[in-house]
């Protein structure tokens, strides 16, 4: 907890911002181990209860807490996340701030999914020296949902412009408005399918980046309300159009690059061959892992930081899809199409690899591709950063980079190279969360076991469900 001079000046400086904007009200914003938002108002007046943990709630009323009791938890702003949310025409503004939970004798809340990203983040930051994300979220907007069925007079591309299209005056709109709250964004552009959009946002602490995600799904949906448009971070909405993905940049090292950027062009690859057995799982590993290593050298101050955080990120990949990729919905972006990874595989090239590593100078830097916008952003980089952990103490190395199309890769081939498939369900990747105990810790045995019996449920529901995909293929014919 903070001490009572440091808090104090926090709610002085809150306060003062708060009535300078006219702020009487102030949410206090909180995720389930969903990754759902909640919230609590309070008044302005109430500002000094709230920071000194005076606000609680029943937690036997969020699902993954502490069902089937009624129990007191407290909220714990982080004054550091204080910000104006957009307003609205004519509506009195109104503060923000997103809180950890505890219990009520004040000890952390184990299930609180804020609150286990910062213990990862403890974790890691010997191994993981100034650690920072950029985030590219991708997702649609609709012109309406009728019975459900997403609609978009938008047929534009990628990286076009159309000065009276809602969607592009929409996503402007977004951005602006995150802008005004105070997360930096990179980037803003039309993306593939009619309708689809991206937003990056700038490089910053993990924690901070995954607050900023949490907040751009919250601003992106209530922005887009006003222009009679639907945001939805579902990550594949439209069967024949490309899926919505989420595309974490990792940092780390002596320099703090500014912003989340497209990957640079390529450097020349190394001259030797990459033999069948350059994918080898670590038990495995030949002379092909320590000549490219030799050859990072000339590119990386430090390069076995790279394939050790590489390493890790393959090797929990089929666990940490279950958190990343949370939607039964999710598994019908990951396909072989549209340059979705389906193999844990890396490069510094390939368009379709898990993990890419591009050419940089100063911090490292690593894109993982696979997430999706659905994901917990707090468990999601809880788990990647835990991988890339793992990586460091068990020095896992990954082997050599695939060069070309992942996608063309035969099954002889990715059984010499231990190359393996992410997971093609919700509930495989259930079964392969269950079975990695460093993915399970990292969580912690409260969330792992909420998250896993609340998706179980879910994808039983899809299961016994009659989709009318069946009934158009089955009705008539038997």
């Amino acid at each position: 907890m903070p001490n009572k001079k440091n808090n104090q000046a926090a709610i002085d400086r809150i306060r003062t911002q708060a009535q300078a904007a006219g702020v009487r009200q102030i949410r206090l914003f909180f995720a389930d181990v969903l990754g759902a938002s909640k919230c609590i108002v309070i008044p302005l007046a109430d500002l000094d209860k709230a920071l000194n943990g005076q606000v609680t709630f029943d937690g036997g009323s969020i699902d993954g807490f502490v069902r089937d009791q009624e129990i007191d938890m407290i909220l714990r702003p982080d004054p550091s996340t204080f910000a104006l949310l957009p307003r609205i025409d004519g509506a009195v503004p109104e503060g923000r701030l997103i809180c950890d939970i505890a219990m009520p004798d004040g000890e952390p809340f184990e299930g609180c999914p804020r609150t286990t990203l910062r213990r990862i983040l403890d974790d890691a930051a010997e191994i993981l020296p100034n650690l920072r994300t950029g985030i590219e979220v991708e997702f649609y907007l609709f012109d309406a949902l009728t019975d459900d069925i997403p609609r978009t007079d938008d047929v534009a591309s990628y990286f076009d412009v159309s000065v009276s299209d809602r969607g592009e005056m929409a996503r402007t709109a977004i951005v602006n408005a995150l802008e005004d709250m105070g997360i930096a964004i990179s980037a803003a552009h039309h993306e593939h399918a009619p309708g689809q959009h991206e937003i990056d946002l700038s490089a910053t602490s993990v924690l901070s980046a995954a607050d900023q995600l949490f907040t751009l799904r919250l601003v992106a949906k209530s922005v887009a309300a006003r222009f009679g448009i639907h945001a939805t971070f579902m990550p594949k909405p439209i069967e024949n159009s490309a899926g919505s993905g989420l595309h974490f940049y990792f940092h780390w090292g002596t320099d703090r690059p500014q912003h989340a950027e497209p990957p640079s062009p390529e450097p020349t690859p190394p001259d030797f061959p990459l033999e069948p057995s350059a994918y080898a799982l670590d038990e495995q590993l030949d002379l092909d892992a320590q000549e490219l290593q030799a050859f990072l050298h000339d590119r990386h101050e430090e390069p076995d930081e790279c394939l050790y955080g590489v390493g890790g990120l393959l090797a929990h990949a089929l666990a940490c899809t279950a958190i990343c990729n949370p939607l039964v919905n999710s598994y019908k972006r990951l396909v072989t199409a549209w340059d979705a990874p389906v193999y844990t595989v890396w490069s510094q090239r390939s368009a379709n690899a898990l993990v890419r590593l591009p050419n940089t100078t100063g911090s490292i830097k690593l894109e993982m591709r696979s997430p999706d916008p659905a994901c917990n952003p707090y468990l999601a980089l809880g788990v990647l950063v835990a991988s890339m952990v793992d990586g460091f103490r068990t020095k896992q190395l990954p082997g050599a980079a695939l060069i070309g199309n992942t996608y063309e890769l035969t099954a002889e081939e990715k059984i010499e190279r231990g190359i393996r498939h992410l997971p093609k369900s919700l509930r495989q990747a259930l079964d392969e969360l269950a079975h990695d105990t460093v993915i399970r810790n990292a969580l912690g045995d409260h969330i792992y076991h909420a998250f896993h019996d609340a998706k179980i449920r879910e994808y039983e529901a899809y299961r016994r469900a009659v989709h009318p995909w069946e009934r158009k293929t089955y009705l008539r014919r038997y």
